[in-house]
């Protein structure tokens, strides 16, 4: 009798945490429903000083056709963009915009890299730099951790030559860019303290902040370049967005469980319907 009532107990606990594996497996299965990662990543890249600007946004055909047009490099839904040329009176050498989207687990990122930037003409006015890029399903998870960092190289510069770079973590997943989309991340002024040359370098980072997010998000920047005529540097910008708790493996194995078993689930019923 207790021999069968412990084999009992045991069946019983085995029930439950196979009940609770379940649970869990299910609970996943459905956050990768509700939140999956698109194939599809638009992108934006704007470029402007004084009366001219040049923009492009890559998230239709007529839209790739005019960036092709305006000088820019990229494919219709494609999480990357180039350009090289003349803007107003500043020339750029290349400029370079990718990300990571959809995301993975650990993080989520959008940059860009500008090298040789050149005040060939512009004198004392600025080069705005605008680039967003939409999306992103992962990190999983409601808030994420938004962060930025930039960097300069000033290789012919007057003193006080800067870049002014701020981030947005966009939770209503659109291409605009600049202030009003999203939650702001700052990054202090990236500023040569000396002539160059000999060159000059600058590094900054943000304080993380906290953003809200249901569905998938984007990720923007701005930066606001101001070299004097004549300077010539290379800058970058980049906007990162984290999970607030790092993924247990054990968690990670039950997402992926969750996942294979939706598609083998999706892959039985398409032979059942054909």
């Amino acid at each position: 009798m207790d021999s069968l009532k412990r084999s009992t107990t045991a069946m019983a606990a085995t029930a439950a945490q196979m009940k609770r594996t379940l649970a869990t497996v299910l609970g996943s299965a459905t956050l990768l429903v509700a939140v999956s990662p698109t194939a599809k990543a638009d992108a934006f890249l704007s470029l402007q000083n004084g009366a001219t600007t040049k923009s492009c946004d890559n998230s239709t055909a007529a839209g790739v056709a005019a960036c092709l047009a305006g000088g820019f490099t990229t494919v219709l839904g494609s999480n990357a963009i180039s350009f090289f040329g003349f803007v107003g009176g500043y020339s750029v050498a290349d400029l370079a915009v990718s990300s990571n989207s959809p995301g993975n687990p650990a993080m989520a990122f959008a940059t860009d890299t500008k090298t040789a930037v050149a005040n060939v003409s512009a004198g004392a006015t600025a080069l705005t730099v605008l680039f967003a890029v939409n999306n992103f399903a992962l990190p999983f998870g409601s808030p994420l951790i938004a962060s930025a960092s930039q960097s300069g190289t000033f290789a012919s510069a007057a003193l006080g030559s800067s870049q002014n770079f701020t981030a947005w973590a966009n939770a209503l997943n659109t291409l605009g860019a600049g202030p009003g989309n999203g939650t702001v991340v700052t990054t202090p002024l990236c500023v040569t303290t000396a002539e160059a040359p000999p060159a000059q370098a600058c590094s900054q980072q943000s304080i993380p902040v906290l953003f809200d997010r249901t569905g998938n998000f984007a990720l923007n920047g701005r930066e606001i370049i101001n070299l004097n005529q004549g300077g010539l540097a290379s800058f970058t910008g980049t906007v990162v967005a984290t999970p607030t708790a790092v993924p247990e493996p054990g968690s990670i194995v039950l997402v992926a469980t969750g996942l294979f078993g939706l598609v083998g689930g999706r892959r039985v019923f398409r032979r059942k319907v054909v």
